[in-house]
């Protein structure tokens, strides 16, 4: 665990990204990089640039893993964890669903880790392989998520008028569609 005050909260522009992608290739056992925002396009092109460097990335989707039912998303994410060979980096796909998505808590004002969620961290601290864990919501990173990750990466839509605008309109669905946490995000 990390105590000094230095924050771990980086743009996804911010020079430190390829730093912090480089010390976590290198040595992945047991870390956790957060990536945290709506702006998937930014998220892909930053995923793409791990698969070109030489880096095994085993893709996981958290809604095959994460349950209404406690017990069987303990046993999914023994599952998982004994499917993992080690030295890998797992990319864990659609991160909200540990944030009580399932569990009716999501429009709660504080945010606090899920059971699911701390035996997840807990299982990512003790393998051998590194992860990368998607999150839509940023405010979904909890106090407890941010101290065990070595980096929140963050994902932010454009602020321009014109960036903004073509940005929301390549974000318009009707299917798979969940509303929009307004949690306060953490200054």
């Amino acid at each position: 665990m990390n105590s000094s005050n230095e924050s771990k909260r980086f743009s996804h522009t911010s020079d430190k990204v390829d730093e912090i992608l480089n010390a976590f290739k290198s040595e992945p056992a047991g870390s956790l990089i957060v990536l945290a925002g709506k702006n998937r396009g930014d998220k892909k092109d930053l995923v793409s640039k791990l698969r070109k460097s030489d880096t095994e990335l085993k893709e996981i989707d958290l809604r095959n893993v994460i349950s209404t039912v406690e017990e069987e998303t303990y046993e999914n994410i023994e599952e998982l964890f004994n499917s993992l060979s080690g030295g890998e980096i797992v990319y864990l796909n659609n991160g909200d669903v540990l944030s009580g998505e399932y569990t009716g808590n999501t429009y709660s004002f504080r945010r606090y880790a899920t059971p699911q969620e701390k035996y997840l961290l807990t299982k990512i601290e003790e393998s051998k392989s590194g992860f990368i864990l998607d999150l839509l919501d940023e405010a979904n990173v909890n106090n407890l998520l941010e101290r065990k990750s070595k980096a929140v990466i963050e994902f932010k839509a454009p602020k321009s008028g014109l960036g903004k605008f073509f940005w929301k309109l390549k974000q318009i669905g009707v299917h798979g569609h969940t509303f929009e946490n307004k949690r306060p995000l953490k200054k």
